[in-house]
């Protein structure tokens, strides 16, 4: 059939049928597009380095006659740390808070003449010699001996009072609850591995045992020491929040599912203490922030999740934006082939550089807290607040591309970008904010370690006695405690600690009071 002879109907048929053709293409196209993105960021999670730090010079690979790369001085603020300079690496003391054990080494008889003239050598000095030895944990018995006094006319019978125990008739001391608390939730030993740790010790203490142990600590100390924790925390202006799932056993024992762990905690201030505390839900859903956040209104950091929205909009919250959240998007983008992105990942690098003095002259010492935000005001001004408008600009440039496909890794990280705008800009408004919300991450990091070796909660309860537990030693570290001395402290003092004297009992004040 020629060219002439096909109809007008037919002819449009054609078309219409080309025109499908070429959409489908053109989905097949965008489809293999995002599918080599994703093959291209599984290898990379399998075979290359997860660190989101970016060498010096490794934007400059993309840089092209219209895209310059970033500046110098972005590039190095994100190169790795060098080591400090000196005149030798040396040994470092050991510390003169550990015991020292003195094993004096003298010269025999036979060898304290001089070889040469046969004069009896004479004592000059000493030469002294330090080296660390441990010895491995054990356990002991204490044995009560308790001597019984009776009258003689058979009116009483008398003898000392046993120190108090953590249960009635308990067989373990308040030490083995500490240490076995503090092994799973700091050292991360399921308790099967506790379980044959102390069979090397030359006892066995069953895994219901210890579990029964765990749930004690919980009820007598985790359990108010954390109400006073939370009320302790809805006392601050500003909170970090995050999450992270933990895949939890179903009470029939037939399957499991994803609970989750929300870490909130306190700003990081000179000087202050800070304060972590983990809740673990069985969903992600919005009721977590609600409950935890009723009543509070103040400024939450958080990532981009919708959960927060409600309790944002029904309290009234100031919502400040993560831009770790929004460079790790970048840092796919990049990662999975988008070169155009680039630019804009620079940018992001060096707002976090502007950032960067300050935050090592605090940790130096050099910036009390007023005078930091009143640096951070004109720093803010005067650098990141040009940086963030260019920000968003190049943003709004790339996400109108044709290339920049919506289910792209660059459509995503632009999308955030533009949907988290005035969260993002929070902290140019408020000095006290940081820029990001890596120390709430920081903090679910520690569980995330313990999940690889737990692997899941057995239970609810579990992971609710699991979270509790971890808030303590988590807070325990944040203030330099040692979690294993201060839960065998809390544990004998916590039933005659009144309930007005709870606060004493937190992990920083329990710590301060030592200090």
């Amino acid at each position: 059939m020629s060219v002439a002879q096909i109809s007008a109907e037919q002819l449009e048929a054609l078309l219409a049928h080309v025109e499908e053709l070429q959409a489908k293409l053109d989905a097949l196209t965008r489809e293999v597009k995002i599918l080599r993105e994703e093959n291209a960021l599984l290898k990379r999670g399998l075979f290359g380095r997860r660190s989101e730090r970016l060498g010096a010079g490794q934007l400059g690979l993309f840089a092209t006659d219209d895209t310059p790369a970033p500046e110098l001085e972005c590039e190095a603020h994100t190169s790795p740390r060098t080591a400090k300079s000196g005149a030798g690496h040396g040994r470092a003391p050991l510390p003169e808070h550990l015991p020292r054990e003195v094993i004096e080494l003298d010269l025999d008889e036979a060898h304290r003449d001089c070889t040469t003239c046969g004069k009896a050598l004479r004592r000059i000095g000493e030469e002294v010699t330090e080296r660390a030895g441990i010895v491995p944990a054990k356990l002991f018995v204490k044995r009560y001996v308790r001597p019984k006094y009776a009258c003689p006319d058979g009116h009483c019978v008398r003898a000392a009072e046993l120190p108090d125990s953590v249960i009635d008739g308990g067989k373990y001391e308040a030490s083995v609850y500490a240490h076995v608390a503090t092994a799973k939730y700091s050292d991360h030993l399921p308790l099967h591995r506790l379980q044959g740790i102390f069979k090397r010790y030359g006892i066995a203490i069953a895994k219901q045992s210890m579990w029964d142990m765990l749930v004690r600590v919980d009820e007598l100390v985790a359990q108010p020491v954390l109400a006073q924790m939370r009320q302790e925390l809805l006392n601050e202006h500003v909170l970090h929040a995050d999450e992270t799932p933990v895949t939890m056993r179903l009470e029939d024992g037939k399957g499991t599912k994803n609970g989750y762990a929300w870490g909130w905690r306190n700003l990081r201030r000179p000087g202050a203490p800070s304060r972590a505390l983990i809740e673990f839900r069985t969903s992600r859903g919005r009721d977590g922030p609600k409950r935890f956040l009723e009543g509070w209104s103040g400024t939450l950091i958080a990532d981009g999740y919708t959960g927060y929205d409600e309790v944002v909009r029904e309290n009234g919250i100031v919502r400040a934006g993560c831009w770790a959240h929004a460079r790790r998007k970048l840092k796919e983008a990049l990662d999975a082939g988008s070169e155009a992105v680039a630019p804009l990942l620079g940018m992001v690098q060096e707002l976090f550089a502007v950032e960067r003095p300050l935050n090592e002259r605090v940790r130096a010492g050099e910036l009390e807290w007023d005078a930091l935000l009143e640096e951070r005001r004109c720093v803010r001004a005067d650098k990141s607040q040009p940086l963030v408008e260019a920000i968003h600009a190049e943003a709004l440039r790339l996400e109108g591309l044709r290339a920049t496909l919506p289910k792209s890794k660059l459509g995503k990280a632009v999308c955030y970008l533009r949907n988290q705008r005035a969260a993002l800009a929070a902290f140019l408004e408020d000095p006290r904010l940081p820029i990001h919300n890596n120390d709430a991450e920081r903090d679910l990091r520690h569980l995330a370690v313990g999940r690889k070796n737990w692997l899941v909660f057995g239970s609810q309860r579990g992971g609710e006695v699991a979270c509790r537990l971890y808030s303590l030693v988590l807070s325990c570290k944040q203030c330099g405690a040692d979690p294993e001395a201060y839960i065998e402290d809390v544990l004998m003092r916590v039933a005659t600690t009144p309930a007005s004297e709870i606060a004493s009992l937190t992990p920083w004040a329990w710590q301060a009071a030592r200090a």
